[in-house]
């Protein structure tokens, strides 16, 4: 039995406003950062750019540079837009 093609990496940037770790915080963010490190396989994580939402931009710019320094990843983080361009922010 031989095994099929493989499959094409999707290449994938991240925005997102993590706060993983932070009090009262959504977990939505840091949830597809691991399911994007870990289905590696099929997935190439390219980038992570941060910007304020739930969590303020400088917050979730840690916490998103801390998850890639604790899984050793070679994925750029990016600080984006420190206030949202619509206030209130909006879905």
């Amino acid at each position: 039995m031989t095994a099929g093609p493989a499959l094409e990496r999707r290449r994938l940037i991240i925005d997102c406003d993590p706060g993983n770790g932070m009090p009262a915080a959504d977990i939505d963010d840091g949830l597809a950062l691991a399911l994007a490190a870990a289905r590696a396989d099929v997935l190439s994580l390219e980038a992570i750019t941060v910007v304020s939402g739930n969590t303020h931009r400088d917050v979730g710019f840690a916490v998103a540079r801390e998850f890639v320094e604790r899984l050793g990843l070679d994925v750029p983080v990016y600080a984006g837009a420190e206030r949202a361009l619509v206030e209130p922010p909006a879905p």
